[in-house]
């Protein structure tokens, strides 16, 4: 066996050494000497972009000099009676005559009389750049934007005679044909941008909505870009000329791929040369393994089973180093066996952790509105879904709300909160005038039955309900944890405690379930929470507590609800960063039957 391996490892080490060693030098060379290039055509294509744009000005300024010379065009300008379908007439023979994308006429105000685009149009041009140095100076040139196109215009004062008559702009749309005379001068490609999009068409295979990342990537300093599924060499040009407010830009693309398509031929040919060399390789170690003894065939085809999943125990004979590799074999199977076994049940507990936790949000009300409350409520969840579950439901004469926990954690607390939020539902839903106590007693016999015969499982729920009935009088049952109030007309606080009875224990609860009344005043401030907030922990065991609830109130009662909310959980974060259970918190207070506060 040593022999075999040390001659099929060395061959193939020499093999892929040289032939490795080759391509990459040969790979790297190529792709530097390709992106150099690449760069190098890049620049050489902006300057040919500038060149040309600045040679277009030079033939729009002749265009205008020539047309503004024109004895009919200064006549139809200077007369002040003329009709204005006669100077449309004559803006739309001459501008046909140019070809123009752009011919506008000012009066010496810079007042719009015509408009080759749009003959009916109106309105002042005296701030536009353009126009205003062609009135002040004689001519200018510049680029104008109109109808999600670009144009390079070029303005050119009007006399007749001494006498100023008003101003010419003629231009013509930077386009496809513009960006197809640089491609044939520069074998690249060209896009007008204005601000994230492009306002000509783009290289085939390029989509529109991917353009505008790769514009933030160039802006940020970046020269490559990723554009249809191909690599480029990209940069951008400020369009001279252009003086507006949005961002008008000339994009230059190189294709690197392109480039580098002849030194991806040869390193796909040494790559098939690698394959073929290290394939005669291994026929010269299948032929010396015929030399060799049977417990390394046997040891190859135990490695194999390995792979391919079977891991029974299998005894391999042969020298004393050959049976112990196989012992080893063996050991390493069982091992294998186990670590399979511990990740499949590790998998389905998170699958059931994800599911639990999608339970647990889902049923949560999206927003809450109680007419003579403000209210807010929130729920941190920990790295275990430990079970809480809220909700306030609004009815015809007032609401009802619930909260509690349910004990244990995971996907089996998940589906029992979810039957808790459907059959709170649907009984609230049914019969809204219900006694509260009715509620439990129903919800409790569907829970025990589902729980324990249906799941069988051990589970139980601690669950305050209450039915506000108007004037800030709630009906109570259940049993949860304290409710805090705090009194607005004496700045106190008081405990409000449940006598009820847990769910899910027994199905009979009718000797322990009790109904209780709370009354609120106007201004009076009411907190229900779970036991995640009271007994976070820190880092020596300390819990939050009530202690902490309270001490936040001092200082926040008479704030926002939202405040108080956010205030609170912020200190329980603080106070144990890590969450070892759910923490829910429900702040309301009572402002008025006539209010309605969301």
């Amino acid at each position: 066996m040593r022999l075999r391996t040390s001659v099929f490892l060395w061959v193939l080490l020499l093999v892929v050494v040289v032939l490795g060693s080759t391509i990459g030098v040969i790979y790297v060379v190529f792709d530097r000497s390709t992106r150099e290039r690449v760069a190098g055509d890049l620049a050489r294509s902006r300057e040919v972009t500038l060149d040309l744009h600045a040679n277009r000005a030079t033939l729009h300024r002749q265009e205008c000099r020539v047309v503004a010379e024109e004895p009919r065009l200064k006549a139809v300008v200077a007369t002040e009676d003329i009709e204005r379908d006669t100077i449309v007439d004559t803006v739309r023979d001459l501008a046909n005559t140019l070809r123009a994308g752009v011919f506008v006429i000012v009066n010496a105000e810079g007042n719009l009389l015509a408009d080759n685009k749009d003959p009916r149009a109106e309105g002042g041009l005296g701030n536009n750049p353009v126009v205003r140095d062609a009135l002040a100076k004689g001519e200018q040139s510049g680029v104008w934007l109109d109808d999600n196109k670009a144009f390079q215009v070029h303005g050119c004062r009007l006399e007749f005679g001494a006498r100023i008559v008003g101003a010419l702009v003629v231009g013509h749309a930077i386009d496809d044909e513009f960006a197809a005379i640089i491609a044939r001068q520069t074998g690249g490609s060209l896009v007008v941008i204005e601000d994230r999009g492009a306002i000509s068409s783009l290289p085939a295979g390029i989509g529109r909505g991917e353009l505008g990342p790769a514009l933030d990537q160039v802006r940020g300093g970046g020269r490559e870009v990723t554009l249809g599924g191909s690599h480029w060499y990209a940069q951008l040009v400020a369009v001279p000329g252009y003086t507006g407010d949005r961002k008008v830009e000339y994009l230059l693309l190189r294709s690197i791929d392109e480039a580098l398509a002849p030194a991806r031929v040869i390193v796909r040919i040494l790559f098939m040369l690698l394959g073929a060399s290290a394939l005669a390789a291994l026929f010269l170690a299948l032929g010396l393994a015929r030399r060799l003894a049977r417990p390394i065939d046997a040891l190859v085809t135990r490695t194999k089973a390995i792979a391919q999943g079977d891991l029974k125990p299998r005894a391999i004979g042969g020298p004393t180093e050959v049976r112990e590799l196989g012992v080893a074999m063996d050991r390493m199977a069982k091992e294998i066996d186990e670590s399979r076994t511990a990740l499949l049940e590790k998998d389905r507990l998170a699958r059931e952790m994800v599911i639990a936790a999608r339970i647990q949000t889902s049923i949560l009300p999206r927003s809450i509105t109680v007419a003579g409350f403000e209210i807010t409520a929130k729920m941190l969840t920990a790295s275990e879904v430990g079970g809480d579950y809220y909700d306030v439901l609004t009815v015809d004469k007032g609401c009802w709300i619930a909260i509690g926990d349910v004990s244990g954690h995971g996907l089996t607390a998940g589906l029992v909160m979810m039957m808790v939020q459907t059959g709170v539902a649907t009984l609230v839903r049914s019969q809204p005038d219900a006694p509260p106590a009715q509620v439990i007693k129903t919800l409790n016999r569907v829970l025990f039955e589902n729980i324990h015969d249906r799941l069988e499982a051990e589970r139980h729920m601690t669950l305050s309900l209450l039915r506000y009935d108007g004037a800030g009088a709630f009906r109570v049952a259940g049993a949860h944890m304290d409710a805090v109030c705090w009194r607005a007309a004496t700045q106190t606080t008081e405990m409000f405690g449940t006598s009820g009875t847990f769910l899910a224990i027994t199905d009979d609860i009718d000797q322990v379930n009790v109904e209780q009344d709370w009354q609120l005043e106007k201004g009076d401030l009411m907190i229900l929470l779970t036991d995640g907030v009271t007994e976070a922990e820190d880092s020596a065991g300390k819990p939050f507590g009530y202690e902490g609830v309270l001490e936040i109130l001092q200082s926040y009662a008479t704030k926002p609800v939202q405040a108080i909310q956010s205030a609170v959980l912020d200190a329980v974060i603080k106070h144990s960063p890590t969450l070892a259970d759910d923490c829910t918190i429900l702040v309301l207070r009572y402002v008025g039957s006539a209010e309605t506060v969301g």
